[in-house]
This record gives structure tokens, C-alpha cells and sequence, in this order.
């Protein structure tokens, strides 16, 4: 792989997004991105769902843009305005398909898109599970992406070894312990909500290249698929942050609205570390996928948005 070892500036924005407001949304964050590229990033990542809020409603279904839509096209001015390296997440909709995608668009205007993996809860009542890691090749270095609950998989990340200078995470990650039923105080709950704290650090300390970990904070209620009339009125948890090779924190946050931001070295450090999560929590993610993806299948299916008489167009991963 070929060595990066100048410094680069990264960014990871921290902000409450109001559920289904896009343009509210898409302005805060225009606001931010700007902030962080004016202190001399140029690598820029945006929470999950920054622009339609992280929600399990029945919205998600009519929100969804295709990768030339109104969100896609805020992505590429932007970037190619600032000359930046933009990264955030969004609802994309491909044919009848609804995906959790995290967008990345270059100064020129290029465009590459993941879609999310790991689907936990009530998620996969909405989106179709994306089955393609994304390795990216920028003059800046080689960029992997992850979408907040993909971090309880470690073979997701193993896919990545030896092969990037930047790891890149937007996140929707909430507070399980306030909200009740399945957000209750308990140990498993607690450590659960503790992952953003830990996870990225050790993404950082495990592959020997900096991390980019972009969190949504902020009020989170939500209605709950399959136990209607269930709500939860939690929070998402924050901690955003950048850490630098071997998981040295750079810039670190709480729960505010801001930007975490500072210099990396992005050529790797030589580690044979392995990534691991914590068993409890790594089981607790394989129950979900066991009791959970049946039903919310069948729940997609159901209300599976018809095709229009509009095209859709897929973006061709470049960088």
C-alpha cells in the first residue's frame, strides 16, 4: 500500500437533526461543514441520517432519494465548493429498495456510496441490508467506511487490514438506557450505550490508522414497528471524535453540538491487534438479527414503496 505520512485535518460534526425537516437539516449542517473546512479540514464526516433524522417511522419510506436527488446534489456543491472530501448519511432509494447509505463526494464532484450492513432493530423494517464493503483511493489515501452498528461486526472491519489510511464511522448511536421496555437500565443496556466511547478508539488501536467517528446527539423518539403503540424517548449518546493511529485521541466530544476536529497521520502503524467487541454486546447483536429479521422482513414487504414511473440512477464508486 502506498505510504500518507503527511498530516491531514479531519472533521467529525456533531449535530441534532429534526426528524423528516431535510432542508432544516441540510442548512445546520452546511453551517458546520463550513466551520470545520474554515479550521482546515479536508476530510469532513456527518452523523447517520444526518439529514432526515434517525427514526423508525413509517416517513422513512417516503423520504428515500435517489444518488442524484436533492441530498446528493448538496453533497457535490459543497464539497466541490469547499474543496473538501465530503462524507454523511441518507435514506437512498434504488428501484422499490430503501438503503441506509453513507455518501462520499470528492472536490471534483465524484461521487462513492456504502450501504449498511449491520441492520439493528427496527431498521430492518425499512432498509434492505447493503452486502459490499467500500474501499475508496483518494489522493488524500485509501478511505474505509462504516455505518454505526457495523461496528459490533469484526469481520466487517478484519476486510480492511493492511489495506487503508482512514477509517471512516457515521453513527445514530442512542442511549438504551432511558426509554424503557428495550431501552431499560441495565448492565447489558449501559454497556451497549458505552460502544461509541470504546469502539472507535479501538478501530484506531487495532489497524494502526486514524479514525473519524461522527455521532448524531440530541433528543431521540421514536415509535417502534411491531409493538405499536411502544415509543422510546431517549437520546442519541454523542462522543464524536477523531483519533489518530494507535487510538490516540485527537479531538473528542460529549454530548453537545459541535465539531471534533485535528490533525492525523495517515500512514499506518505495523499492528497485528485484533478488533474485538464485547461478548455481551456482540451476542446481544446476534439475537436481534435472529428474532428480529423475520418479522421486519415481512413488515418491508408490506409496505415496500412502489416503483414510480421515474428512473432511478445508482452512482458509480470513484474517487
Amino acid at each position: 500500500m502506498e505510504k500518507h505520512s503527511e498530516r491531514l485535518t479531519v472533521a467529525a460534526i456533531q449535530m441534532a437533526s429534526i426528524p423528516y425537516c431535510i432542508e432544516e437539516n441540510l442548512q445546520k449542517a452546511d453551517r458546520m461543514v463550513r466551520q470545520a473546512a474554515s479550521r482546515g479540514a479536508r476530510i469532513i464526516v456527518l452523523p447517520e441520517l444526518f439529514n432526515t433524522g434517525y427514526c423508525y417511522d413509517w416517513r422513512n419510506l417516503k423520504v428515500g432519494e435517489d444518488l442524484s436527488g436533492r441530498t446528493a446534489r448538496w453533497f457535490r456543491g459543497l464539497a466541490k465548493g469547499l474543496g473538501i472530501y465530503l462524507i454523511g448519511g441518507m435514506i437512498e432509494r434504488d428501484g422499490g429498495n430503501l438503503y441506509n447509505t453513507l455518501l462520499l463526494t470528492s472536490p471534483q464532484g465524484r461521487s462513492a456510496s456504502y450501504r449498511k450492513r449491520c441492520l439493528p432493530l427496527q431498521e430492518k423494517c425499512y432498509f434492505t441490508r447493503g452486502d459490499e464493503p467500500l474501499l475508496v483511493d483518494t489522493p488524500l489515501g485509501r478511505i474505509g467506511f462504516g455505518i454505526c452498528a457495523d461496528l459490533l461486526d469484526e469481520k466487517i472491519w478484519e476486510r480492511f487490514r493492511n489495506k487503508v489510511n482512514l477509517l471512516v464511522v457515521s453513527s445514530a448511536w442512542p442511549d438504551f438506557t432511558a426509554g424503557g421496555f428495550l431501552f431499560a437500565k441495565s448492565s447489558v443496556s449501559m454497556r451497549i450505550s458505552q460502544m461509541p466511547q470504546l469502539l472507535p478508539k479501538r478501530l484506531a488501536e487495532s489497524f494502526g490508522v486514524p479514525v473519524a467517528y461522527s455521532n448524531l446527539c440530541g433528543p431521540f423518539d421514536s415509535p417502534l414497528p411491531l409493538l405499536y403503540p411502544y415509543a422510546v424517548r431517549s437520546r442519541f449518546v454523542g462522543y464524536s471524535a477523531v483519533y489518530d493511529r494507535g487510538g490516540i485521541p485527537v479531538s473528542t466530544m460529549k454530548e453537545e453540538e459541535g465539531v471534533a476536529i485535528g490533525e492525523v497521520v495517515t500512514e499506518p502503524l505495523p499492528t497485528e491487534k485484533r478488533y474485538a467487541v464485547d461478548p455481551v454486546v456482540r451476542t446481544m447483536a446476534r439475537l436481534d438479527r435472529m428474532f428480529l429479521t423475520a418479522p421486519c422482513r415481512l413488515y418491508r414487504m408490506l409496505n415496500r414503496p412502489k416503483n414510480g414511473e421515474e428512473t432511478w440512477r445508482k452512482v458509480q464508486p470513484s474517487s
